[in-house]
């Protein structure tokens, strides 16, 4: 009888154990079938959110972490959607979630760095990213938005660091050489701008379509004098992105200083078009708006365009603290128009709307590539109005651009005694000179524009080294005279 006892109770025992190692077993497999569910989930709201549906991705994600409350890449998501959502105490919370299961989630902490960052909130974005890279120092990543921060806060020098290192561990991370190359640029100003020049260009060849690098690097040649490198950079910028307001702005200006009336126009009414909160939107440089009306006013003046003119002066006048001397200047130019209106100056030969079409014409010519048209055209205009500023500057770009120097310069001397008073022709002239290889004459031309102008528009260190040679070689002529050999 005992061991009839003794085989029930194995069999009993047995059968607990079974039933036990089902149970376990069975809840294994739920346990599965709900991180199955999770991840399912947690993709759908992947793709939700890189389609913009932020409440859907977050209403998938909620339900990503019911199936599964170990998916800490959910909560991040989650975060992410509700902090662009602007469900600040939500997305916080579900940070803090995710960093609860994982403390060393590097992905998490940055982005909940960049959460504060975005929020203006930069104490604690530091504390995230320095966290980031006292867990791991060769996260690219954490270095690059530390940077960004240690920048707004002012401390320039350790921004640069950060910048660097990131770029140092990740040699294509593009935005890490923008930022660095704009630092570095932002600590040069003024000075030798050389390590800025390399770092944009670095990053640009890592991403081509950047506007914002390009625009950097136009900045950057315009200091220097280049001038056309310059041109390129702008109009690659404006390329990638037509909406960029400063970029047509510095075009604009560009072309000013090239004696350019009409393209500069075109690029001032490009850029005053555009919202302003655009460029916030998108993080560039505002676009200079006071500025651009004074600008488009003075162009319109030296075109002989007077009501256009007093137009955009009138515009420009509330804009200016003390603006009495715009006042006086908007009357002179309403006399002018009145005179003209009246017949009381001297009756024209030629419309000067037909020459005017004609120098649109030979513009648009020329920038579709189409040279000797454009010449053929700015030619005819000539013959209407020998007195044409506009042809006979335009004639001189067609000349420049086919490598005849000597004869663009004649172009734009005539241009110049046309317009005595318009100091982008006189700038022209000398950045011509440049090109010529006559650095003297080029430096005595800069201070012929900066005495008609009272100042230079760029960063005037290459013009002063100019002004130096012309110094030297009359001194060395000196020299010789004294000597007599």
């Amino acid at each position: 009888m005992n061991w009839m006892r003794t085989l029930v109770s194995a069999v009993v025992v047995a059968g607990c154990l079974f039933a036990s190692f089902s149970v376990a077993a069975s809840a294994q497999d739920q346990i599965e079938a709900g991180r199955s569910k999770s991840l399912m989930l947690y993709q759908q709201a992947i793709q939700a959110y890189k389609n913009g549906d932020l409440i859907t991705a977050i209403n998938l994600c909620n339900a990503a972490v019911a199936a599964d409350n170990q998916n800490k890449y959910a909560y991040l998501l989650m975060a992410q959607a509700q902090g662009d959502n602007g469900d600040n105490y939500n997305a916080q919370s579900n940070f803090r979630a995710a960093l609860t299961l994982d403390y060393n989630f590097l992905d998490c902490r940055n982005s909940y760095g960049q959460y504060y960052l975005k929020r203006g909130e930069l104490q604690d974005a530091q504390h995230e990213f320095e966290e980031c890279v006292r867990i791991n120092p060769r996260y690219p990543f954490a270095h690059h938005h530390l940077g960004e921060v240690l920048q707004r806060r002012g401390d320039l020098g350790r921004a640069i660091e950060e910048f660097d290192t990131a770029c140092q561990l990740k040699p294509d991370y593009w935005q890490a050489q923008r930022d660095l190359g704009l630092a570095v640029f932002e600590r040069a100003r003024g000075g030798d701008l050389s390590d800025a020049q390399q770092k944009l260009e670095t990053a640009s060849r890592l991403v081509p379509n950047n506007p914002l690098v390009h625009y950097y690097l136009g900045e950057i040649y315009c200091a220097a004098g280049k001038l056309d490198d310059a041109e390129s950079e702008f109009r690659r910028a404006i390329m990638y992105d037509p909406r960029f307001a400063a970029a047509h702005w510095e075009l604009g200006k560009l072309r000013y200083l090239r004696g350019d009336l009409d393209r500069c126009l075109a690029e001032m009414k490009e850029s005053a078009k555009i919202n302003p909160l655009y460029a916030e939107k998108a993080g560039y440089p505002q676009a200079d708006l006071i500025k651009n009306k004074s600008t488009t006013a003075t162009c319109y003046e030296f075109k002989g365009m007077l009501v256009d003119a007093i137009d955009v002066w009138r515009d420009y006048l509330p804009f200016v603290p003390s603006n009495k001397e715009t006042q006086k200047h908007i009357q002179q130019l309403e006399r002018e128009a009145r005179k003209r209106s009246a017949g009381k100056l001297k009756a024209l030969t030629y419309d000067p709307a037909q020459v005017q079409a004609l120098v649109v014409k030979g513009i648009a010519q020329y920038d579709n590539g189409d040279i000797d048209g454009a010449k053929s055209t700015f030619q005819h205009a000539l013959e209407l109005n020998p007195q044409s500023f506009e042809a006979n500057q335009n004639f001189g770009y067609c000349m420049e651009a086919e490598g005849d120097l000597n004869q663009a310069m004649a172009k734009y001397q005539a241009a110049a005694m046309i317009l005595p008073k318009f100091d982008g022709a006189l700038y022209n002239m000398a950045y011509l000179l440049e090109k010529m290889n006559l650095p003297a004459e080029a430096g005595l031309m800069y201070q012929k524009f900066h005495e008609l102008s009272g100042r230079y528009p760029y960063d005037p260190k290459h013009i002063v080294s100019l002004q130096q040679e012309d110094a030297r070689e009359r001194a060395r002529q000196e020299l010789i005279r004294k000597r007599g050999y």
